[in-house]
């Protein structure tokens, strides 16, 4: 079936007919159907040298089936094929509940009948490749000619996906996702000596993000030729501020990922210690995930399960009082959906993501938080990281020492870890500045999903160890 042809269908009623249709053949507890057209388009230059460009398109159908307490998926490319499918779908769930201590159930969401379409400011889809390109280039060369810069890898990266979905209680929506990005690394070198820094525009569907923004561009070019002259942290346990882009993966990794119910339901220990009602931080502090939060990375409207999204409460005034649902994880655990499950592409089935995941703003200005520091490190800008259970340990692009309530000299070298619960207990205050990244992305369970949003305003943590 070409995309054409496919493309027509989701626009008309057809293929939610033939959807429709299909599933009406299921006598088992419960089915869904989604179909998902998906364009990316990716232009990457490495130094001056165009190193790729493609614009790829691919579709298909993915099928989840509970029968007899048992759940099987399946992914499949024809819609002719769909009646076979559904049928050894089905078999295949009874045969998996021998192999399970338990029956699989879903806490299903209210039956909708909605089609969501975007409308943003400026539409990537109208925008020219040839002007994609120029802008691309421009901000490239900009940084290329500045001092001390070595190379350079930059991409425009655009998805648009189309989305429908179905099931037997007869929930049928239809909607469009859409994201572009510029992003990359500069590297800076002087003689052996080599730096390299982060940089991302965008993280919207409006193209408009991504015009004049030199000045970012030549910033951080900027801090890349500085950081190689200037000294690396001493090693030490510091009282520090955190920027918005370090406090956003902070609290999405370090934190987010256990507000996934799935992986804190297959552990019992952690469940013990993430109990609703627990305190787990200062009262000041609440953690917010949101997926409709409009025009940053994290944006949609419906899950991938047909269930609306909503702001969700992960840490209200010091005290853990949600955590984020699939329908299968809210079944389990008792607890209320939350439109969490995301699945990034046709070809796979959904499990319990963020989507904007933040850290509420409180009232403190930068210059208050700089005196609250008095002697510290000011943290910039996240630069990976990994977490292992409750310890976490993450990088930073680059840094400042603050001494005596004023900003001091830029450094290079931090890493900052620590254990979570002792970390969240530490926090002393969150400013009013709260910001979105405007590029990133997570992995989890052989899914990057980059349609992921962290955020927060800059805050200050006690005991936070450097190295």
């Amino acid at each position: 079936m070409s995309f054409r042809k496919c493309a027509d269908l989701v626009k008309g009623v057809h293929m939610i007919d033939e959807l429709k249709k299909v599933l009406s053949l299921c006598d088992e507890k419960y089915a869904d159907a989604r179909y998902e057209v998906d364009e990316m388009t990716r232009i990457t230059y490495r130094g001056s040298e165009l190193e790729t460009f493609f614009n790829s398109t691919e579709s298909g159908f993915h099928l989840r089936v509970l029968a007899e307490g048992g759940l099987c998926t399946s992914s499949f490319n024809e819609i002719g094929s769909f009646p076979q499918v559904l049928k050894e779908t089905a078999s295949t769930a009874r045969v998996a509940r021998r192999y399970r201590d338990k029956e699989i159930d879903f806490t299903l969401g209210d039956s909708v009948n909605e089609k969501v379409t975007p409308s943003p400011k400026e539409d990537p889809r109208k925008v020219s490749l040839e002007e994609k390109f120029g802008l691309l280039q421009h901000y490239n060369e900009i940084v290329l000619s500045l001092p001390k810069i070595q190379s350079t890898t930059f991409s425009y990266k655009e998805w648009v996906k189309t989305k429908l979905y179905v099931n037997t209680p007869g929930s049928v929506v239809e909607q469009q996702q859409i994201l572009c990005i510029i992003s990359g690394e500069i590297v800076a070198r002087d003689g052996n000596v080599m730096e390299n820094v982060r940089v991302g525009v965008g993280g919207s569907d409006n193209f408009g993000k991504l015009r004049d923004r030199e000045d970012v561009f030549e910033k951080k070019a900027k801090i890349a030729a500085d950081l190689l002259k200037v000294d690396k942290v001493t090693p030490g346990t510091y009282r520090v501020l955190l920027n918005q882009s370090m406090v956003g993966v902070f609290i999405h990794e370090a934190f987010g990922h256990f507000s996934e119910a799935d992986l804190v339901n297959e552990n019992p220990g952690l469940l013990k210690r993430l109990r609703i009602g627990a305190e787990l931080a200062p009262g000041f502090l609440s953690v917010i995930d949101d997926p409709c939060e409009y025009g940053n990375q994290g944006y949609y409207v419906y899950d991938d399960e047909g269930v609306r999204g909503r702001r969700t409460y992960l840490i209200r005034d010091g005290v853990l009082s949600g955590r984020l649902h699939s329908m299968e994880t809210a079944h389990d655990m008792g607890e209320e959906l939350t439109g969490n499950g995301i699945a990034v592409g046709w070809k796979y089935t959904p499990i319990v993501r963020m989507s904007n995941i933040f850290v509420k703003p409180g009232h403190a200005d930068f210059n208050e938080l700089v005196e609250l520091v008095h002697t510290g490190v000011y943290i910039c800008d996240a630069k990976g990281g990994s977490t292992m259970g409750d310890e976490f340990a993450f990088g930073a692009q680059y840094g400042y020492e603050i001494r005596d309530g004023k900003m001091g000299r830029l450094i290079k070298g931090i890493n900052m870890s620590g254990n979570l619960f002792v970390t969240m207990k530490n926090i002393l205050e969150v400013g009013n500045d709260l910001m979105f990244e405007e590029s990133g992305g997570c992995g989890k369970d052989g899914q990057t999903n980059p349609q992921s949003g962290t955020g927060g305003p800059h805050t200050v943590i006690d005991n936070v160890i450097i190295g």
